[in-house]
């Protein structure tokens, strides 16, 4: 951390930098004011000009020790440039300069207090609403902090503090907005850009999105629009770019970017949705109250429709929806404009434009999976221009890509693949240290008690990587990335050490019992979903196995196995069908949408004497089997000529870990299995067929587990139990 002097200076304007810094010192000695003020009181009348000196500054990469003073000097004292302003959702972007004349764009909150005169005095809704700013700011500033080294992307620099408010101090685009560029591209008689141009825009911005898909976790713009695509014209002017058909393009305003592998978002817990340009927004950035939003919303498909919006309106002279002459702005309809009209037709103006047109159309579809790919558009855009301009530019700005600090004060001087290992290494560096302040915000957080009570004591840095305290803190979306991330692990380990992170296991690998989120039922009833399972259920599709395992911790239905005598085994119970129906159906939306079928094992014949009865079921609420409860029971434990017993029940799975922690037994009652349904200690089924009473009884009997948590009570006909039985079933996502 980079801690600087606070203090009250004034500026009028006519002062060289050296004499301005003098007078400033002088000020910051003779300052009496009960609260000092870091940014100038007075305004360059001609200008418009600021000088700001950071509270505190926390660099994107790592500074040595003893070039922190040069780092001071370059970063720490800024002229903002109050002219040169760019206005974003919530927060503006300036010019600024430092005491040598380089160059920055500094970003900050709308209601920051360094631009005015005086400190603000918010509400407490207010403060509410600017911490939770806040916090986006710093959610910006780690994606900006993932991009900054590839082609495409500005460069970032750091993540600081004036005056208590929080700024991204960042590259200073030299360019010109693809918005501001129209006008000055080729264009078609028809009006719209010709061919060749609109392929070579699309082809520079796939190329940029490209660039973040060989990261661990790609980065989704979500808001691409003609004014956040920038030409750098710093090596080639624009007529240059325009001439070699190949563009430096450079996207900006990462305001409402997201991470594609479950970058769960404070944002998103604070209930600030990032919406998009509604012109060229996907659908599913227009709206939050549709099933599995969370998911749709990281995808790549977003911005490929955003692009494909664009490169119509290049095309074709028009944008695809008209929202701004709908009525849409007014009546907050845009998602229903874009998924229940159609834009016009876009038509080739010659018969080689076909497959550029498809590809843009297709690029519009309502549906993600209808869309092509960014590769895809690539693939079709780049045939359109000149191959070996194409081949010319595509290694243009490698050394870019490494050059991490382009200023002249610190300089990483290190070759390609040294420089990527420290570029990586700081980025992790600089988001698990907890050296950044927020400044005054934190004591706004204090105030309200607002950090303390949404991280449960494990402080920003966690909450902002979507780390919480206990697995009822997350929400469904949070805890299926989380699934996702342990599903994708290469190694049991490692997706053991990803369930520690998140506080899933204990720092000895231990389910923290009872690891319950509560759900409230479409029958009124409230349980809890208890974490059972860690990488442990196969998928029905094949893809490996689901992350994380959840059984209901009391009874979501009072039902009978069967109606009639089945004719065969757990296949033909009634119970099984209503699980996957009218069971699945009790739960909310936002979990029902998000639970995987996988493959359930069980006997389907029903009396039998050889665990050739077992067989494989998709199922997607189901009933647990005895062993996966209690664990294996060797032969022995059976009486001598029902040895075969032992292979029929032992073949139904494996027992779930939380079981195994708390040692459940087949042999006595097990408090810890004791369930309820309405208040009262019940009977729950399980889905394990008692082969043996079923054969000299002539009917399909089940086994329950007992009011006293014995698993292996005597078995009931699944037509007609001797007491009422519950169901509580098991999920996976």
């Amino acid at each position: 951390m980079l801690s600087g002097i606070r203090g009250q200076c004034g500026y009028h304007g006519t002062l060289p930098i050296s004499a301005l810094l003098t007078y400033t010192c002088s000020r910051i000695r003779a300052a009496t004011h009960a609260r000092q003020r870091s940014a100038m009181d007075t305004t360059d009348s001609a200008y418009g000009d600021k000088l700001i000196r950071l509270d505190t500054f926390d660099t994107a990469v790592a500074v040595d020790p003893s070039a922190e003073d040069d780092a001071k000097r370059r970063f720490m004292t800024l002229i903002l440039q109050t002219a040169h302003r760019n206005n974003g959702n919530i927060g503006h972007v300036l010019r600024a300069t430092n005491t040598s004349g380089e160059v920055f764009a500094v970003k900050l909150l709308k209601d920051n207090a360094i631009l005015s005169d005086q400190a603000p005095d918010r509400s407490a809704e207010q403060s509410a609403a600017h911490l939770a700013n806040t916090a986006a700011l710093f959610e910006e500033y780690r994606h900006l902090c993932t991009v900054s080294h590839l082609r495409g992307f500005p460069r970032v620099y750091g993540y600081g503090s004036c005056e208590d408010d929080p700024l991204i101090l960042m590259e200073w685009v030299e360019g010109t907005s693809l918005k501001q560029a129209l006008p000055l591209l080729p264009h078609d008689a028809s009006g719209g850009l010709t061919t060749q141009m609109v392929a070579a825009v699309g082809n520079a911005v796939l190329r940029a999105l490209l660039m973040t898909q060989g990261l661990v976790n790609p980065v989704i713009h979500r808001d691409l629009s003609p004014a956040n695509i920038m030409f750098r014209t710093t090596s080639r002017t624009l007529e240059q770019q325009i001439a070699d058909c190949s563009f430096d393009p450079c996207l900006i305003d990462m305001g409402s970017a997201t991470m594609a592998l479950g970058d769960d978002t404070i944002t998103r817990r604070a209930d600030i949705w990032r919406f998009a340009t509604p012109a060229y927004a996907a659908p599913e950035m227009l709206t939050q109250d549709i099933e599995g939003i969370a998911a749709l919303r990281r995808s790549p498909a977003i911005d490929v429709y955003a692009l494909s919006s664009i490169l119509y309106q290049l095309y074709s002279g028009r944008k695809p929806f008209d929202v701004e002459s709908t009525g849409a702005a007014a009546t907050g309809s845009f998602y229903l404009i874009k998924t229940k009209t159609k834009p016009a037709p876009l038509e080739p103006r010659c018969e080689g434009d076909k497959a550029l047109v498809q590809i843009i159309m297709k690029g519009i579809s309502v549906e993600q999976g209808d869309r092509p790919t960014e590769q895809q558009m690539l693939e079709v855009l780049s045939t359109y221009l000149p191959a070996a301009e194409s081949e010319d530019r595509e290694g243009a700005g490698d050394e870019a890509a490494i050059d991490i600090d382009s200023g002249t004060h610190l300089k990483v001087d290190v070759a390609g693949e040294r420089a990527r290992e420290i570029l990586e290494q700081a980025r992790h560096d600089a988001m698990t240290r907890r050296r950044f302040i927020i400044g005054g915000v934190v004591a706004v957080v204090a105030g309200l008690g607002v950090v303390g009570a949404a991280t449960h004591g494990f402080g920003i840095p966690d909450y902002l990587d979507g780390i919480r305290g206990s697995l009822d803190d997350y929400t469904w979306d949070q805890l299926q990335e989380i699934s996702l991330k342990i599903k994708a692990a290469e190694t049991r380990s490692e997706a053991r050490e990803i369930a520690k992170r998140y506080h899933l296991l204990d720092a000895d690998g231990h389910i923290p019992y009872p690891c319950t989120k509560r759900v409230k039922l479409a029958n009124g009833l409230e349980v809890g979903a208890q974490l059972v399972g860690i990488r442990h259920d196969e998928l029905l599709d094949g893809t490996g196995k689901a992350g994380l395992t959840f059984m209901f911790d009391a009874g979501i239905a009072e039902r009978d196995a069967a109606a009639e005598p089945p004719s065969a085994g757990w296949a033909d119970c009634e119970l099984r069908e209503w699980l996957n129906g009218d069971g699945l159906k009790l739960l909310p939306n936002e979990l029902r949408a998000l639970i995987k079928s996988v493959k359930k094992i069980s006997n389907n014949v029903g009396a039998a004497n050889s665990a050739s009865c077992l067989s494989e079921l998709p199922a997607t609420l189901w009933l647990p089997a005895m062993v996966e409860l209690c664990g294996t029971q060797p032969p022995d434990s059976f009486a001598e000529d029902y040895h075969y017993l032992a292979d029929i029940y032992n073949g139904e799975g494996k027992e779930y870990q939380l079981f195994r922690e708390l040692k459940v037994s087949p042999y006595s009652t097990n408090e810890t299995m004791v369930r309820q349904w309405k208040g009262k200690d019940t009977c729950w089924w399980e889905r394990t067929v008692s082969p043996d009473t079923s054969e000299s009884e002539g009917t399909l009997y089940m086994n329950r587990v007992g009011h006293d948590g014995d698993v292996f009570t005597y078995a009931t006909p699944a037509e007609k139990p001797s007491k009422r039985t519950c169901v509580i079933p098991g999920f996976c996502i």
